[in-house]
């Protein structure tokens, strides 16, 4: 009785129990207590299957039992029984801890949609497969799961986030011939890269933030040759010279595509300008340091971010 009371509070299904009922039963509690250690005689919390005692939900089964059917339905290759391939997935969920938390994502459609469609065959069972499909986050969550069990092969999840990144990206792009370049690039120059980084060690977010940045300013690139009535091939000196100037550090990443492309013969051999960082010879003395924000702090006309801004770096 006194489990049953605490189960109750335990579910938030307190309802009328309480102290009444307790002391109203408690003379009852020896005689209700049998060789099997159950304490209610009206009513146990044992699953009808495995035997534990819990919180028990339809079928009088316990939540680790229905989770176990749960998967049996949604991984069924249609044989009747779970995909062989899956098995692994399905010992790992089940040796979770809080079985109720594995139920509730059970209830999601779109998980629903994707381990069926992974049991039967409809989404293939690939890292290309995956990226196919959405929302991104639900897929994300299955797929570092069919890592974790082994049904996939352990990759970077920086680098199979950068692939994700780099599907959305080309999508974006309505010139087809621009698409195929950006996809050709990213496949053989990039992406080989990256998974050679990834042999190594684990990547950063910087390093698969700098290999985006090569794809924008890539894109970018092609779109400024566009408007000037030109195509990769028809690149001239001059074209390179005068995207460099308009902001160098800002497209320096286009190198990258353009050392390619120079590679492939997709271009001519032009001469690309080199990362420049200008550095003052002479250090900021403190007579001058104090000159320049004494200038700043009485300058007027400044807006109220660039003053701030001034201070915190000369102060």
């Amino acid at each position: 009785m006194f489990r049953a009371f605490a189960h109750a509070l335990a579910a938030g299904r307190r309802g009328n129990v309480g102290a009444a009922f307790v002391t109203e039963r408690f003379d009852g509690l020896a005689a209700d207590w049998d060789a099997t250690g159950r304490d209610d005689s009206l009513r146990d919390f044992f699953c009808d299957r495995c035997g534990f005692e819990g919180l028990l939900l339809g079928g009088r089964l316990c939540e680790h039992c229905t989770l176990a059917d749960m998967l049996a339905r949604l991984l069924d290759d249609g044989t009747g029984r779970v995909a062989p391939a899956f098995l692994p997935l399905v010992k790992v969920l089940l040796e979770m801890d809080r079985p109720k938390s594995r139920l509730i994502w059970l209830r999601n459609p779109n998980v629903v949609r994707l381990l069926r469609g992974l049991a039967t065959g409809s989404i293939p069972l690939s890292y290309d497969g995956l990226h196919q499909e959405t929302p991104w986050r639900t897929v994300t969550h299955l797929r570092d799961l069919l890592m974790d069990s082994a049904v996939l092969p352990r990759v970077d999840r920086q680098l199979l986030l950068y692939q994700r990144r780099l599907t959305e990206r080309l999508a974006t792009i309505e010139d087809p011939g621009h698409r195929q370049l950006l996809r050709h690039f990213a496949t053989w120059h990039q992406m080989r890269r990256l998974r050679t980084k990834a042999e190594k060690g684990p990547l950063g977010r910087s390093q698969t933030n700098h290999t985006k940045q090569e794809v924008t300013q890539a894109g970018a690139l092609l779109g400024w040759l566009a408007d000037r009535g030109r195509i990769i091939r028809q690149c001239q000196q001059a074209d390179i010279d005068a995207w460099h100037t308009e902001s160098l550090a800002t497209r320096l990443p286009s190198q990258s595509f353009l050392r390619g492309c120079i590679k492939t013969g997709s271009v001519p051999r032009l001469t690309l300008p080199p990362a420049v960082i200008t550095q003052d010879p002479e250090p900021l003395h403190q007579h001058r340091r104090l000159a320049i924000l004494r200038r700043v702090l009485n300058d007027d006309s400044l807006p109220l971010r660039a003053w701030i801004a001034a201070a915190l770096v000369l102060l």
